[in-house]
């Protein structure tokens, strides 16, 4: 269309039979066509009413599908924009290490809590690591560094619940006494 300084109003379209969103393309300079869209935001084309004798120009393929999902995540991005939180997304600009301080230093507490459940068999609320998970929400350390780091300990995770004598599956019996005698002391 730039090439012959065609305007998107000249076009006409009809569909193709037998092939989604595939349309024969036709031009004509008069304004007898409805044009490719009706206005800017459209989110489909227009079809127009043309001759069996006219001759198309070319074929127009339009991704529906895909254009739909397209217009779907820019809006998520967006809205995600208006209502991140700007504390946040602005310290992670200032420590300049291009990924997102509290999410990886909540990784590695889960990381760290899943080693420590295997090995002690009990959960420590109270964290050891303390400095060390500041030290990553402050931005500390490289991005590719953390990722190794926090691959090492996946890897590592498998055998150490192999080792550490925990059940496979939980008990769920003992699971449902335990729940029935907190209801009935918390109701009586």
């Amino acid at each position: 269309m730039l090439n012959r300084n065609w305007q998107q109003e000249n076009i006409g379209l009809r569909s193709v039979a037998h092939l989604r969103d595939c349309y024969e393309m036709f031009y004509n300079s008069d304004g007898s066509y409805g044009g490719i869209l009706k206005k800017e935001s459209a989110n489909d084309v227009t079809l127009s009413s043309i001759s069996s004798h006219a001759n198309p120009v070319g074929l127009l393929y339009f991704n529906k599908d895909g254009y739909s999902v397209y217009c779907k995540k820019y809006k998520e991005y967006w809205d995600w924009v208006a209502q991140r939180n700007v504390t946040r997304y602005t310290q992670n600009q200032q420590h300049g290490k291009n990924y997102d301080a509290k999410n990886m230093m909540h990784v590695f507490r889960l990381l760290m809590m899943a080693q420590e459940i295997a090995l002690e068999q009990r959960i420590n609320v109270r964290r050891t690591d303390r400095e060390f998970l500041l030290a990553i929400k402050r931005g500390y350390f490289e991005y590719e560094d953390l990722l190794e780091r926090a691959k090492a300990i996946q890897l590592k995770l498998p055998g150490l619940f192999e080792q550490s004598g925990l059940s496979p599956t939980p008990d769920i019996p003992r699971i449902n006494d335990l729940l029935i005698n907190i209801r009935m002391a918390y109701y009586q």
